[in-house]
């Protein structure tokens, strides 16, 4: 009797990583903020933290409120101090300042919640675009699989920053007017598809006169239900090994972007944004450049774990 497969430690790991990660981005805008968590004022308790990220700040009884807990880090990431400018890590500030008196963990916080969303979102339009593509490739063959193979191999020869670099540079009016996480998901999403297409295809090709396959048809089944009922989820064990790679890789390339100037615009804080700033005072603020790098190493490191753990967890070759 054969023992069930253990889940690989790497997975566990990566998805912890992961997982922490993505909640501080959620929870950023209670993690770092000037405003209470919890106050109390004439009218009972409240909480303007929650009604900041509600985008009631507004309220007209902001003023009279007592604080009663504060979060974590309890400064905005926009908060200027010009008295505390290139502050090393110590009490007042734990991952110090930027040479504008800016908290650097709470720009750290709310860049998460920028630079995770950028690379899940991509990932998954990436999935969108290149599984169908795959799967048209792999089971019509033909004319079909020519074109797309000759358009995945058109995008595999340029380098994936490049390709972004150039598409951000021609963008039409519509996607430039888009909100820019919103524009960098799109584009890093559309030069990202690739891995899951040539893999969807492979899988369709080498399913595609399987027994399988075969006794499925002679069942009287059709087409688009042999491609959902046998032969899509068999493809779907190497995609979402590919989604975690890609996540990581849209991470980095977001930040790559961002470092470069084509990102998310100041002043909203991301980890790439938060290098360009450290490019300028390295001499002086050795921290600013070692937290946000911190960062994207956890995160790529997460997703690269998730993905190999996927990749044995999901291997029937592999031991149980």
């Amino acid at each position: 009797m054969r023992r069930p497969r253990r889940t690989p430690r790497g997975l566990v790991a990566g998805v912890a990583l992961i997982g922490a990660l993505a909640f501080v981005g959620v929870a950023a805008p209670f993690l770092a903020t000037d405003r209470p968590l919890l106050a109390r004022g004439p009218d009972g308790w409240s909480s303007p933290a929650a009604r900041a990220a509600l985008g009631l700040s507004g309220a007209p009884r902001g003023r009279s409120e007592i604080p009663v807990v504060m979060a974590p880090i309890p400064r905005a990431p926009e908060t200027i101090q010009l008295d505390a400018v290139l502050a090393p890590p110590g009490p007042g500030h734990w991952l110090g300042t930027d040479g504008l008196g800016r908290d650097v963990g709470a720009r750290l916080v709310h860049g998460a919640r920028v630079s995770l969303a950028v690379g899940f979102l991509s990932a998954a339009l990436a999935l969108l675009v290149g599984l169908p593509l795959g799967a048209l490739a792999g089971w019509n063959r033909g004319a079909v699989d020519a074109a797309v193979s000759r358009g995945v191999e058109a995008v595999l020869c340029f380098p994936s920053l490049l390709l972004a670099l150039a598409l951000l540079a021609t963008s039409p009016p519509w996607l430039a007017g888009l909100p820019d996480s919103v524009r960098l998901a799109l584009v890093l999403g559309v030069t990202g598809w690739t891995p899951a297409a040539r893999y969807v295809r492979a899988e369709f090709l080498k399913l595609g006169g399987s027994a399988l396959v075969e006794s499925a048809r002679a069942s009287g089944a059709g087409p688009i239900r042999i491609v959902i009922r046998h032969v899509l989820p068999h493809a779907l064990a190497p995609v979402l090994v590919t989604a975690a790679f890609s996540v990581g890789s849209a991470i980095l390339l977001e930040a790559s972007l961002s470092f470069l100037g084509l990102g998310v615009r100041p002043p909203t804080p991301t980890w790439g944004g938060l290098l360009t700033e450290a490019a300028a005072h390295l001499e002086r603020g050795w921290w600013l450049a070692l937290v946000p790098g911190a960062a994207l190493f956890l995160s790529v490191l997460g997703c690269n774990l998730a993905g190999e753990g996927l990749r044995d967890r999901l291997d029937p070759r592999s031991e149980p």
